[in-house]
């Protein structure tokens, strides 16, 4: 552990390190003025770190980790960064897909939070573009939480990434295909709403809608998220076919065909909901 964070947190105390990210290592820790937090230590201050900090700072976002402190500390003679940040004790959604252990309830509510959240972010004009399993948490009261804004895109900010690259950032399988296409005029919250999509699907059918673990390179992923358009099930608890109608809007491969926002999306989510066996 870095002795300049010792020093300053006397009573830190490190309860899991994570594998390291490129330039970020990431601890699990406790100090006893903030409890058990999460300690990102980042080499260098690049802007793609900065921004992710200013739109989780500056912005109140629903089931969101807030960052509690962010500064600067030597370490042998380097300038290093650190934040530390809300920790949410739970599991993630990949593993609780894994465990299959969800109710109905539960995955009701879990799309509830993502289009909750995506409503803030296109009201603040941001998109988070990594919206996955991964990135989704689930607390030991339920409540679902979505984190790793390291990719967000800012929509009123100067691009971050090079202007004329062939791929954008995103996950295969999980980012809309103007994402991995890097469609950059095309790209806003809609991006966002084919991911909460590929989640959904996943929760209420149990099966990704374009992968299937077969793939041997990342272009059939990209080939079969541009083209493939998911099968329709029947979903117990959607006696209608509306959920699942909804699901597969959001999953349309182009933009003008998915809802026209996020609030949109939302508020037809709302009237959907009344038809469900909770």
């Amino acid at each position: 552990m870095y002795s300049e964070l010792l020093q300053k947190y006397p009573s830190l105390k490190e309860i899991r390190k994570f594998p390291k990210s490129g330039q970020k290592q990431v601890y699990l820790v406790h100090i006893d003025d903030f409890g058990n937090v999460m300690l990102k230590v980042t080499d260098s201050m690049n802007e793609r770190v900065q921004r992710e900090i200013q739109i989780v700072t500056e912005n109140d976002i629903p089931n969101v980790p807030k960052i509690l402190k962010y500064e600067t500390f030597q370490d042998g003679g380097d300038t290093k960064y650190y934040s530390l940040e809300e920790y949410i004790e739970g599991q993630t959604l990949t593993e609780l897909l894994k465990e299959n252990t969800l109710t109905f309830s539960d995955k009701v509510n879990l799309l509830e939070t993502l289009l909750t959240i995506e409503v803030c972010l296109e009201k603040i004009k941001v998109v988070h573009r990594d919206i996955k399993p991964d990135n989704i948490i689930c607390d030991t009261k339920g409540t679902f939480h979505l984190i790793d804004f390291g990719i967000a895109r800012a929509l009123d900010l100067t691009s971050l990434t090079m202007t004329g690259i062939s791929m954008g950032p995103h996950t295969p399988g999980y980012g809309a295909p103007e994402l991995f296409q890097y469609e950059k005029r095309k790209i806003d919250n809609r991006a966002d709403l084919f991911s909460i999509g590929v989640v959904a699907y996943e929760a209420f059918l149990g099966k990704h809608p374009f992968k299937t673990g077969k793939e041997e390179s990342l272009s059939e992923i990209w080939y079969e998220t541009k083209t493939v358009m998911p099968q329709d099930y029947s979903i117990s608890g959607d006696p209608e076919g509306m959920l699942m109608a909804f699901i597969q809007m959001l999953l349309q491969k182009q933009v003008s065909k998915r809802p026209a926002s996020a609030q949109q999306a939302k508020n037809w989510f709302d009237t959907i909901k009344g038809t469900l066996e909770m």
